[in-house]
């Protein structure tokens, strides 16, 4: 049940209506706790378990960090939370890619060893749910939130179903107090909630579900395509990515919108940065800030001196491309974006072109070349994004580079016009804006225009069967 799907659209109805027709504030937090599990088990039955379970053992470590005033005390029950929420991710994440590594260096080392692996269900939305789950107990030991006294409120801090399979990572300071007070949307809420709504729609049905196969054409065999095609293919999945990630996040918070609950923006255009950083800035928001705020600076941040901040960028980051899969092409992708962020970082401290930007033409010519250095590393890095092997990934970037002429030319009509709707929006469109926020603050006349419209690209131009999004599978 994908939020693009009619079954979605008919579930979110019904939970609207019968919330709307509760009078008892306790029956509808337990209605929408309910609802969420539902809603996850249309996923995975037996993996609503181990939502459950997760989510009692951070709810009484927060119970004991708010009791318990002996620092070691402390420390050790988050250690407790934080072993907890990782052993499980990292068992079934990472069980036989660890399997896997360790097999490989017996057998370098000249060791006979068997093959072990084992067929684990990987459940769906475990990197976002325990990532969540652990800022409850991370606040509460800093003292920056108090310990949450309801079970049914925490559980459903952690499992409410908008923002449960692939977020954004709401922290509990933000989103835990909303379910402690009855929030109802505003007319203007509520609309704005929609125009969201469907503007994600677009993004994942018009755009994403349409591009999907023609990207999965190029990617499946890179050795039998030009370089022009790989190139093409490269572009179609960062915008493919893109428009089905944001489009999820617009899905998600236009629907806690429409029930008077505010999300965390997840997307600022970040096709449009001049820097590495800007983009990390303005990419999987929730996720970056997460590793900023509970990883990067607690190893330090760049208090302890150049060299431990370049270091500390690399671990982040690592993490990061680990935190996404359990492959050495995702650790890659993190290390590839960990040292662009450190080289942009010495850069900024030795500005040898800080004259230019007394010169707004020259500084005008540096935002482009920045702009595009920027697209580059971005696209070198989806390419091990998406690649099915380390091999293929580097055969790809080597017919691209060298900009292959033996092989399949291929165009496609769905990739080129996905790749012209999404620059001219990053273009034309200031990074900053909302247009969810701004369309009903419009004349009657635009609105109903702007609304026609977007109803008539999902209807004409929409994908019927979509496919899961892209970030389930983290």
């Amino acid at each position: 049940m994908i939020f693009s799907s009619f079954e979605f659209v008919g579930f979110f109805a019904v939970v609207l209506l019968i919330r709307s027709c509760l009078r008892n504030f306790s029956a509808e937090k337990w209605f929408l706790l309910l609802a969420s599990y539902v809603f996850y088990m249309s996923w995975s039955v037996p993996c609503v378990l181990l939502i459950i379970g997760t989510s009692l053992v951070d709810y009484f470590v927060g119970m004991g960090l708010g009791r318990i005033e002996d620092p070691r005390k402390r420390r050790l029950l988050l250690v407790v939370s934080i072993v907890a929420n990782l052993g499980v991710l990292g068992f079934f994440k990472y069980t036989n890619f660890l399997l896997a590594n360790i097999h490989w260096a017996l057998t370098s080392l000249g060791f006979h060893a068997p093959q072990l692996s084992y067929n684990i269900l990987l459940p769906v939305g475990i990197s976002f749910f325990t990532f969540q789950s652990m800022t409850y107990t991370i606040e509460t030991y800093r003292r920056r939130i108090k310990p949450c006294h309801s079970p049914r409120d925490f559980m459903l801090f952690v499992a409410f179903f908008p923002q449960l399979l692939a977020g954004p990572i709401n922290r509990a300071v933000d989103l835990l107090p909303q379910f402690m007070q009855r929030i109802r949307a505003t007319a203007l809420e509520w609309e704005s909630g929609l125009a969201q709504f469907a503007l994600g729609v677009v993004k994942k049905a018009v755009i994403s579900d349409q591009i999907a196969p023609h990207v999965d054409l190029i990617f499946a065999s890179p050795g039998k395509y030009d370089g022009l095609t790989l190139l093409q293919g490269a572009l179609g999945y960062a915008v493919q990515i893109y428009c089905d990630f944001s489009g999820y996040s617009d899905m998600a918070i236009g629907c806690a919108r429409m029930m008077g609950f505010r999300f965390m923006e997840n997307f600022q255009m970040p096709y449009s940065s001049t820097s590495i950083t800007d983009f990390w800035r303005r990419w999987h928001i929730s996720l970056s800030s997460w590793f900023r705020d509970y990883l990067y600076i607690p190893l330090g941040g760049s208090r302890k001196g150049t060299g431990r901040t370049y270091l500390n960028l690399m671990v982040t980051m690592l993490l990061c491309g680990l935190w996404h899969g359990a492959s050495w092409s995702f650790v890659f992708w993190g290390g590839l974006h960990g040292v662009s962020l450190a080289v942009h970082r010495a850069w900024k401290i030795w500005d040898p072109l800080e004259s230019l930007k007394e010169h707004p033409w020259l500084q005008a010519l540096w935002d482009v070349w920045a702009r595009l250095l920027t697209l580059t590393v971005v696209l070198i890095g989806w390419v091990f994004f998406r690649a099915r092997s380390w091999t293929d990934a580097w055969s790809s970037l080597g017919r691209m580079l060298a900009w292959t002429h033996d092989g399949t030319r291929l165009w496609s009509p769905y990739i080129l016009a996905a790749l012209v709707a999404v620059i001219a929006a990053h273009l034309l469109i200031s990074k900053d804006r909302n247009w969810a926020w701004e369309i009903p603050n419009r004349p009657v006349f635009i609105r109903i225009g702007a609304y026609l419209g977007l109803a008539l690209l999902i209807v004409c131009l929409g994908k019927t069967e979509g496919a899961p999004f892209i970030y389930f599978q983290f």
